[in-house]
């Protein structure tokens, strides 16, 4: 195995490499699938247990990966005590610019890294699977050609993974406190981290994927449940639908229990007391996960 870090962009964005090294006593030929995780945390910081558990579960499974760490202010900064009259780093289009990057970079070193260069995942998790779709939703549009530099093919997935996707990312009218990484949040800044100053109606519809769904979207699954408050089972609902109108290829699953952020569903990923982060059934999303790769020839090791 392996392991590196690359800076992406030039906002502070990182990806942390786990490459597979094929071996001659199995097979000294073998092209692994690759996933990049990208993890939630509102686009305040990214969350840790969506981050090397995710990666370490793939990898047992013979993927290699990268973690992306897409670059935030940190969640201490949304504490209102700072200086919130500037873009945050996070704003759109900066974080979706650096995901494209670095689905650019995998793909130029699928040769040098024994990659299945028609098997490059990306798998998001809560403000992460918005940043996924976002890319999955814009990454044939010329607008996002322009702000990179790259090719429309160099950005493509082959598919995307949408962890109880935070679709309706920004929310104008909701003024709650919100608890991250044991900070106190007021959701309007919430909404600043992903929209930075300007949150024209225009902006908020390219962040919630408002439309933005179209017959090139990627092969797609999707999975959350009913009970999460953050992230509500009508928003997957109305994006299946959407999916399906544009005949895309997709699988969906809503577990009825387990609250928001699960990632694992089990207790490598869950630290409360009450264990609200576990459940058998939501576990079993990652075999699932697996299985709908392979239907769809992007996974060979089952």
């Amino acid at each position: 195995m392996k392991f590196f870090t690359k800076k992406i962009g030039d906002r502070g964005a990182k990806a942390s490499y786990y490459i597979q090294e094929a071996d001659a006593s199995v097979d000294e030929n073998r092209k692994a699938p690759f996933l990049i995780i990208v993890p939630g945390g509102a686009y305040c910081y990214t969350a840790w247990r969506e981050r090397e558990p995710i990666a370490f579960e793939f990898i047992s499974k013979g993927f290699s990966c990268a973690i992306f760490d897409y670059a935030t202010e940190g969640a201490e900064f949304f504490d209102g005590k700072h200086d919130y009259s500037r873009d945050p780093v996070s704003a759109f289009p900066n974080t979706l610019t650096d995901l494209a990057r670095l689905v650019a970079d995998v793909k130029a070193n699928a040769a040098d890294w024994q990659l299945d260069p028609e098997s490059i995942n990306v798998i998001g998790f809560s403000a992460g699977g918005n940043l996924t779709a976002q890319l999955a939703a814009y990454w044939q549009t010329p607008w996002l050609a322009e702000l990179t530099g790259l090719t429309s093919e160099q950005m493509r997935p082959d598919s995307v993974g949408l962890c109880y996707p935070a679709l309706k990312m920004v929310d104008l009218s909701n003024h709650n406190i919100a608890i991250l990484n044991k900070v106190k949040v007021s959701v309007d800044l919430v909404n600043y981290a992903a929209t930075g100053v300007d949150q024209s109606p225009e902006r908020i519809a390219k962040i919630n994927l408002e439309n933005a769904v179209t017959d090139q979207f990627p092969r797609a699954f999707i999975w959350g449940t009913t009970e999460d408050v953050n992230c509500h089972v009508g928003d997957a609902v109305a994006f299946a639908g959407e999916l399906a109108e544009n005949k895309v290829p997709f699988e969906f699953h809503m577990y009825q229990k387990g609250s928001h952020g699960m990632a694992l569903a089990d207790k490598r990923t869950d630290g409360r007391p009450d264990h609200s982060l576990s459940n058998r059934q939501a576990s079993s999303w990652t075999s699932l996960y697996l299985g709908w790769l392979s239907e769809n020839g992007l996974y060979q090791l089952l």
